[in-house]
């Protein structure tokens, strides 16, 4: 007797097609509620067209562009977001249970193959209620004879990228926890962590560092996609067209997407089994877990923890005190250290034996709170380089101003930049001593007729596109805002008071001369109006350029001069035009003026334009004589 045997070369599968179909059989209560809720929204179209048919109507395939990019920039992204976490908890739920991973685990399939099938399974269900309300609205629009094709194809190919890539993002939190809520939490912080830490960690320098005003800095918001698409994506209109702005970030998400895909196909061929239920189902994660959670701790509950026991019960001012604020980063950090332990070992019993890591946490915190104290990367005193600077933003101080190119004023701004800092160790005295708190506010613990404070608010732009922020808290003092040429009071007077400034206050960013003008007063009758436009509008804004250039342009009254009296107010509007608009298109832009006093070329402007109308200003104010900008006040 002989025994034949045949060998037959097995083939390996990467999709397993029953396993697809269950998944979306099971899970088609989501996929389907979703698609029913959505069909409202073509259905509103469809009403909404028939109600406007009958008065004439019309749409164009351009309306229709911005409608869809409309939708894609504001609506989709967030709705993403949460859709995709209910999609990736469902098909990765099994991953979550004992009994359900030993169950897939035990298939003649291979783990690649259920990985790939699980994320086709979850890429269409999150894809199939876009087709049901896309293809519904299509069909609205072809009832009015409208397809807009490119908008349809750059918005199906920005829903495929941004699915692709928030599915990646709950598939890699679905291989890190073997625990939903977990899963979830991993997930929504992870989309949220990177803006999250740095405005925790901007808020925490501001209370030690001098000048360091920005609670956000969004230096790396690209590592929060959500945030990320809704500053880059909007709709543009270019050349009469509606294109969708900001396309190339979601070009790279999905590369970020499929490189997040491939580490999590490499996360769980080496999850264990045995992992189902852990909040932390990969090893080498759990001290960063651990840690993690406790520098988050500190951050967070350590600054609520300062205020409460050493800034209410003693009183500090703007600058927080370390040894105090150490103290209370170190508690709450070693509490974080504690808690995740319980979570990773679903125990309360973490105590024993576990001093070395609580150690650890307190030297890492009180590390950070010295490297932040003692400004170890030098931030408090950079200034930033003309030749790198765009242009410099001032706030804060009369009304807001912008370099826009001018080299002079910037290097007043950056001469009175480093007269603060060389000033620093005086204003964290005064300020101590004058009682301004935290946010700027100054008690009445001071004359006011010689002393007063200003916040200043600088913002650079630098050629680079990146932005640099500081804000001062400034004590003023008379004597040396008037006699001390050395001092940043003066050099304030100087800049921000300045000619140059006052020019650059009434220059409009996009430059020009004015269409028009809309001026308003009120009198006993109510509200005096007054329009100009063309070469009337023109003669006056002149005027106020010479006014400016003068200096007679007061709009701050630091010591109660006076100098704030004005007579009313003027808007002059501009018209411009962007690169790539049609030859009917333009933006509008307006400067506000406050009629002063002390605007004589204005005011001798105003007069001649519109005799009558000026009479009216006059006398609604009080005004019986004006010589060269010095108002006598009826009494």
């Amino acid at each position: 007797m002989s025994w034949e045997v045949s060998t037959m070369r097995s083939r390996k599968s990467y999709f397993n097609p029953v396993l697809y179909r269950k998944n979306l059989a099971r899970f088609w209560p989501l996929w389907g509620g979703v698609s029913l809720v959505g069909c409202v929204v073509p259905l509103y179209m469809l009403l909404m067209l028939l109600s406007y048919s009958g008065a004439g109507f019309h749409i164009e395939n351009n309306d229709a562009s911005s409608a869809i990019y409309s939708v894609v920039s504001v609506i989709v992204p967030a709705g993403l977001l949460v859709y995709a976490a209910l999609c990736g908890v469902l098909c990765w739920g099994y991953l979550t249970n004992s009994r359900s991973v030993g169950l897939y685990h035990t298939l003649p399939v291979s783990r690649t193959c259920l990985f790939l099938t699980t994320v086709a399974s979850g890429l269409t269900m999150m894809l199939v209620p876009f087709v049901i309300v896309g293809g519904l609205s299509v069909l609205v629009l072809l009832g009015w004879g409208v397809f807009p094709l490119k908008a349809l194809v750059w918005g199906a190919l920005s829903v495929i990228g941004m699915s692709l890539l928030f599915f990646s993002l709950i598939t890699f939190s679905a291989m890190v926890s073997g625990n939903s809520f977990a899963v979830l939490a991993f997930y929504f912080l992870g989309n949220f962590l990177a803006p999250a830490l740095d405005w925790l960690l901007t808020s925490f320098a501001r209370g030690f560092l001098f000048g360091v005003g920005s609670d956000y800095t969004g230096s790396v918001e690209f590592f929060s996609p959500v945030f990320f698409l809704y500053r880059h994506l909007g709709v543009e209109r270019l050349n009469d067209e509606y294109v969708l702005q900001g396309t190339w970030v979601i070009g790279v998400y999905v590369l970020v997407g499929l490189a997040i895909l491939a580490v999590s196909l490499l996360l769980y061929h080496r999850r264990r089994s045995e992992s189902a239920g852990d909040v932390v189902a990969q090893g080498w994660l759990k001290p960063i877990f651990r840690y993690g959670v406790a520098l988050l701790f500190g951050l967070t509950l350590g600054q609520v923890l300062y205020e409460f026991v050493y800034a209410l019960p003693f009183g500090t001012s703007q600058y927080k005190r370390m040894v105090p604020m150490a103290i209370c980063v170190v508690v709450t950090a070693v509490v974080g250290y504690y808690v995740a332990s319980m979570l990773l070992k679903k125990s309360l019993r973490v105590f024993r034996g576990s001093w070395k890591g609580a150690l650890t946490t307190a030297a890492m915190v009180v590390i950070l709170c010295g490297c932040v104290s003692f400004d170890i990367f030098g931030s408090v005193g950079y200034v930033p380089d003309l030749e790198d600077v765009e242009e410099i933003s001032v706030y804060g101080v009369a009304q807001a101003f912008h370099t826009q190119g001018d080299s002079a004023l910037a290097q007043q701004v950056t001469d009175l930049h480093r007269a603060i800092l060389a000033d620093e160790a005086y204003i964290r005295d005064m300020t101590d001593q004058s009682g301004v708190s935290y946010y700027g506010y100054s008690y009445d613990t001071w004359d006011t007729r010689d002393t007063n404070s200003r916040t200043l608010y600088l913002e650079y732009v630098m050629k680079n596109g990146a932005t640099v922020q500081r804000q001062y808290h400034l004590p003023l003092v008379k004597d040396r805002w008037d006699n001390q040429p050395d001092t940043y009071d003066y050099k304030l007077r100087q800049t921000a008071y300045g000619p140059e400034a006052a020019v650059a206050r009434v220059t409009p960013e996009h430059g020009g001369t004015p269409d028009s003008l809309y001026a308003q007063y009120r009198n006993d009758d109510g509200s005096q109006e007054l329009s100009l436009n063309g070469d009337a509008a023109r003669k006056i804004y002149a005027a106020v350029l010479e006014d400016a250039a003068a200096g007679c342009i007061l709009s701050d009254d630091v010591f109660g001069d006076g100098g704030s009296s004005y007579l009313c107010t003027m808007e002059f509007y501009f018209r411009y035009q962007e690169e790539g608009d049609g030859l009917g298109d333009y933006h509008q832009e307006s400067v506000y003026v406050d009629l002063d006093f002390f605007m004589s070329s204005t005011k001798a402007a105003l007069e001649e334009v519109s005799p009558e109308w000026y009479a009216g200003l006059l006398e609604a104010n009080g005004v019986t004589s004006v010589s060269l900008g010095t108002a006598v006040m009826e009494t």
